[in-house]
């Protein structure tokens, strides 16, 4: 059984092991450049607040250089993983049986039809597993001189190719392809189905999922202007918005808004003699005006210290819907399939 299944398995297998293989290779074979340039602009081993200044200075030095561009093709790496697993390996392997009805064969053996799928569900699963884990791994090594001085790594666009959620996205494709080509008996719509439910979850997850498994924390404070901000005004009907970047550096930032002393948004109006294009003096007055209209900031936001955990919530997430929905395939190929 588990010999007939790699045989049937193992030409999209090892291909997409290639590709990983090769994302593998460009990482160790710059491991070194990387580590070396973070010494050379004094970030390894920076204390206090010249660190700051030292992370700026290797984030520079590694911008011109092809490893900042390997950098984010890895990432983008990480995340089609996924729906190639899902379209290549999950897809077509009970979709094309029940399309062929090659199954039938099968069935009537001594195998029986739990087991049959069992055998698939975790090679194919085991595989999607340690090629996710390793890539994952590998990287989140690699690029830990770049989250230090960036700092960015509760980012939605980074957090997904870090750590153990990359695993779980993986594993999820599998399993939803192989469900997906169950159901419809289809490969090519099967493949389809499956790359449209993968994308969904991907883009579904940091807006909606993500920021309700985090937990995050909300916290108000009077509103600062003489930091970095941005205004946005309707002279004609002198609404106006206020964009405040917090200063909470590695934080991931939910939500940032502007709040009146009622605690309401606030949306003006705007004195067009103090702010506004109008305004003769707009970068001097509109700041003091702002002041006075005893405005608070209104931040939702996940600490950095909240990685691991928030890694773990997301992953634990990701296995009960593939645990689910390979209990749910099981069930059907013995109750439902004929």
């Amino acid at each position: 059984m588990i010999w007939m299944t790699w045989r049937q398995f193992r030409t999209s297998a090892l291909t997409t092991g290639a590709v990983v293989l090769v994302f593998l290779a460009g990482l160790a074979l710059s491991w070194a450049e990387v580590r070396e340039l973070a010494t050379q602009t004094g970030f390894t081993g920076c204390q206090g607040d010249g660190c700051r200044d030292a992370g700026e200075a290797f984030l520079r030095a590694l911008q011109p250089s092809w490893m900042s561009e390997f950098h984010i093709a890895t990432i983008g790496a990480v995340y089609l993983l996924p729906a190639l697993v899902g379209i290549f390996w999950g897809a077509p392997l009970v979709a094309r049986e029940l399309e062929s009805g090659t199954y039938r064969m099968v069935f009537s053996q001594s195998v029986s039809r739990g087991r049959w799928l069992l055998a698939k569900l975790a090679m194919g699963g085991g595989a999607a597993v340690l090629g996710a884990g390793l890539l994952s791994l590998m990287l989140t090594v690699w690029a830990q001189p770049i989250d230090g001085a960036s700092a960015d790594r509760m980012n939605p666009l980074v957090f997904a190719a870090r750590g153990i959620v990359p695993i779980g996205y993986a594993a999820l494709a599998f399993v939803v392809g192989a469900t997906a080509g169950l159901l419809l008996r289809r490969s090519v719509a099967a493949m389809a189905v499956t790359l449209l439910v993968i994308v969904s979850i991907q883009v579904a997850m940091p807006f909606v999922v993500r920021p309700w498994l985090a937990q995050p924390v909300t916290t108000t404070a009077p509103l600062q202007v003489e930091g970095d901000f941005g205004i946005s005004m309707n002279p004609d009907t002198r609404e106006m918005t206020i964009e405040v970047e917090p200063d909470l550096r590695g934080d991931w930032i939910v939500s940032s808004t502007t709040l009146t002393s009622t605690g309401a948004e606030f949306k003006g109006p705007a004195d067009l003699t103090q702010c506004g294009p109008d305004a003769p003096r707009d970068r001097e007055t509109c700041p003091r005006w702002l002041e006075g209209q005893g405005l608070e900031l209104e931040v939702v936001s996940v600490p950095a210290s909240k990685f691991w955990t928030l890694q773990w919530r997301e992953f634990g997430a990701l296995f009960v819907l593939t645990a689910a929905l390979a209990l749910f395939s099981l069930w059907w190929i013995r109750r439902r399939l004929v």
